[in-house]
């Protein structure tokens, strides 16, 4: 018993210690990414932002739907497998074998469509190689991510993003002091070369005894599949809001309007991703605390809620009282055009905060399949709003359509836990 005892308080230590690395890597990772977005809004013109942005939507949309959606299964079944065996070779090519033909598949339609994919972002057909280049480092790069995890070497995983960033940091302040002569093509360059250089490194030091011998488990294929088809249904809901901003926007306005826009929504990513280290931190808790059927903790967690929200609400109508200094400073004056919406997206980061202060319950109850259709529905909800708003009041008809969105998401997260109050609370185990 004693034995017992100290083993789990050291796998507890380790959890506290994991999740600390993960929250260091996390908040440096936002923190040079608002640099860099600081950079990027100086050195290049509104409509060069709208083309850099429908740059980042066309590359990254393929990575989150085609390929994101099954990266937590290494990180499940390869953990599990590292445990069992030493080695994680049955999940890596089994998941390569639904990765790779969805990967070659993406490029084709990259090459097949590349006239009309170059005109709609604004850049020459020959340039499409550096969103072919964007979309494959990007998937293998938040693979590593995975890997490195599932083989418990979640200190070196925490800083794989973050390396990234600071070299693209690197890359962008030689414009930024005059040292190279700012093209956006040259910006395009630099980002690949970023994630290029990030992906060398990390796959140079990683054990790929791991990986061998070759062989393809049905079964784990099966595992893999079933586990992460959910995640395909909502896949990355943040993200794919933005990216239908920039669509509709692209359509109904001007290239220099999603630029401005763009610049609205990536600063209220910024604020979001510091809003989901609440899941990170909170996740393995609450985890935690159901397999020891610590329902008070679970209880006392829930409690807190409406106090972190109220204290949120207070910081964000600071936030909206001083946007305009805010943005001027940061981002200067031809961005002015993005308060309004920043100001709705910063009044949406309530509702969002109160979702993802729900999240890490949901989540460790497994109830994945519910997170992904309301991240469905959000998508639905916020595609009808946008269609309908965004050619009648411009951009910050975007950002109410969004609004509604979350709205519409934070609704069902609630109904959800008020039917299942019973399962969270553990009153059902009393």
């Amino acid at each position: 018993m004693e034995k017992s005892g100290v083993m789990q308080r050291s796998q507890i230590k380790r959890a506290i210690i994991d999740g600390s690395y993960l929250l260091v890597g996390n908040i440096g990772t936002v923190v040079i990414a608002l640099l860099n977005l600081i950079i990027l809004t100086r050195i290049l013109s509104t409509e060069d932002m709208g083309k850099y942005s429908l740059f980042l939507m066309v590359a990254n949309l393929a990575v989150h739907m085609g390929l994101s959606w099954s990266d937590a299964s290494i990180i499940r079944h390869g953990r599990e497998e590292y445990v069992e065996h030493g080695k994680i070779n049955r999940t890596f090519w089994a998941r390569a074998y639904l990765f790779l033909p969805i990967l070659a598949f993406i490029i084709l339609v990259y090459f097949v469509f590349n006239k009309r994919i170059s005109e709609y972002i604004g850049i020459e057909p020959k340039n499409i190689v550096f969103v072919i280049g964007l979309f494959f480092l990007n998937g293998l790069l938040n693979s590593a991510i995975c890997l490195y995890r599932s083989i418990d070497r979640m200190k070196w995983s925490s800083y794989i993003l973050l390396t990234q960033k600071i070299l693209y940091l690197a890359g962008l302040s030689l414009f930024f002091f005059n040292i190279i002569i700012v093209k956006l093509i040259s910006v395009l360059i630099v980002i690949n070369l970023s994630f290029f250089l990030t992906l060398i490194f990390n796959v140079s030091l990683f054990n790929f005894k791991l990986l061998s011998p070759f062989i393809f488990s049905r079964s784990h294929f099966r595992k893999i599949w079933f586990y992460s088809w959910p995640q395909l249904i909502g896949f990355s809901g943040l993200y794919v809001i933005n990216y239908i901003d920039i669509f509709v926007i692209r359509k109904f306005l001007t290239i220099s309007d999603v630029g401005v826009y763009n610049i609205a929504y990536s600063g209220f990513m910024i604020i979001s991703g510091i809003i989901l280290l609440i899941n990170t931190v909170f996740l393995p808790l609450i985890v935690e605390y159901r397999a020891k059927k610590n329902f008070d903790m679970i209880r006392n967690y829930v409690n807190k809620i409406p106090k972190a929200s109220i204290i949120w609400i207070f910081m964000v109508l600071f936030g909206v009282a001083f946007s305009k200094q805010f943005i001027s400073f940061f981002f200067s004056d031809k961005y002015i055009p993005a308060i309004p919406s920043f100001n709705i997206l910063l009044l949406s980061s309530v509702i969002y905060f109160i979702g993802v202060c729900f999240l890490p319950l949901m989540t460790a109850f497994d109830m994945v399949i519910a997170i992904q259709v309301f991240n469905l529905i959000k998508s639905a909800i916020n595609i009808i709003g946008d269609f309908l708003l965004v050619p009648k009041y411009g951009i910050i008809g975007a950002a109410y359509g969004t609004m509604i969105a979350f709205g519409i998401d934070l609704f069902l997260v609630l109904i959800l836990f008020y039917f299942k109050r019973g399962v969270f609370l553990g009153y059902e185990n009393d």
